[in-house]
């Protein structure tokens, strides 16, 4: 299951970036990049709302001044001043609304890449040894530090699977991949033949110690140096900032309430699945949030300069 229609279209739209760059790293860069054009009229449309809503706050906090004692007066009043400005109160979380299906709708989608191709290269590596190589090493997709981006992004994590790996998550066919070849994966990962290989590739354990209700193990070689994870919290948090800071000031006690929590559970929550997950999803959470950092800066200057000069010619046309 892809996440339905959009999940299909997300998984056309990557295979199809693939068979142009050869990199899912890459092309989750590639992806995210346009995915966030796709956004940007959308983007500025909530921009200028959230400023329309921030100049109109003084008028706002009157009427619920004047009406609070009669809600349905104060509603009519409130929507007569929404139509004649323009404004709509939702517009500014319409990008938010959109955003959240195809990321729900990407996990899927990678996740499914993901296990498609682990699976692959678990049979390839099996092919391998029972030929006789048993120096063989997989291709595999890395991009920046990360050597395997269907992996998590992680010290703690090795570059191929470990031996014993249940494979527990992959349970469907999906594209190329067979029960029958989900089922000789990890039937291969259990016997003694893969975990020498594996052993002898960077899986043997290093380093071993407990910690709180975990156990920290590092591999000798190990897939990641856990930036993505700490970068999606960051870039999170940074991009939770900037889209509520245009809400503050018109939002209710009980909305900049809820926003505060959010504030901390959304950098919380990725840094949690980022660390769980493969890389090249992590890959997209971490930029689309700096691709939306940068763009909603640059979009902020540019509605600043346009109103700017806007106001010059008001003037202008007034003397």
């Amino acid at each position: 299951m892809r996440f339905g229609p959009i999940g299909d279209l997300l998984r056309w739209i990557l295979d199809l970036i693939y068979s142009l760059v050869g990199n899912y790293g890459w092309s989750v860069l590639i992806f995210t990049l346009l995915i966030r054009i796709f956004l940007m009229p959308l983007d500025i449309k909530s921009k200028r709302s959230m400023k329309k809503m921030q100049a109109v706050q003084p008028r706002i906090d009157e009427l619920n001044k004047k009406y609070a004692n009669d809600k349905d007066k104060l509603n009519k009043k409130m929507q007569e001043l929404y139509q004649k400005e323009k404004i709509s109160p939702l517009s500014g979380c319409l990008p938010m609304l959109i955003q959240m299906p195809i990321l729900f709708a990407m996990f899927a989608v990678m996740r499914e890449i993901a296990d498609e191709e682990t699976v692959a290269m678990i049979l390839n590596i099996k092919e391998n040894i029972e030929a006789g190589i048993a120096n063989f090493k997989p291709q595999l997709q890395s991009i920046l530090w990360i050597k395997n981006v269907f992996q998590p992004d992680s010290f703690m994590s090795t570059v191929v699977p470990a031996a014993g790996d249940a494979l527990a998550t992959i349970t469907k066919a999906s594209g190329n991949m067979t029960v029958e070849m989900i089922e000789a994966a990890k039937a291969f990962l259990q016997t003694d033949a893969y975990r020498t290989w594996a052993d002898a590739y960077g899986n043997a354990i290093v380093y071993s110690a407990p910690l709180l209700m975990w156990t920290i193990s590092i591999p000798q070689v190990f897939n990641g140096l856990f930036l993505l994870p700490i970068l999606s919290a960051v870039s999170q948090f940074f991009s939770n900032k900037i889209m509520s800071a245009g809400q503050q000031q018109t939002a209710s006690q009980q909305q900049n309430s809820s926003n505060a929590i959010m504030k901390w559970f959304f950098p919380i929550f990725s840094l949690w699945i980022c660390a769980s997950s493969n890389a090249a999803f992590a890959l997209y959470w971490v930029f689309i949030n700096l691709f939306q950092i940068i763009q909603q800066y640059i979009i902020g200057k540019l509605i600043d300069r346009s109103d700017a000069k806007k106001m010059l010619v008001e003037e202008a046309e007034t003397k």
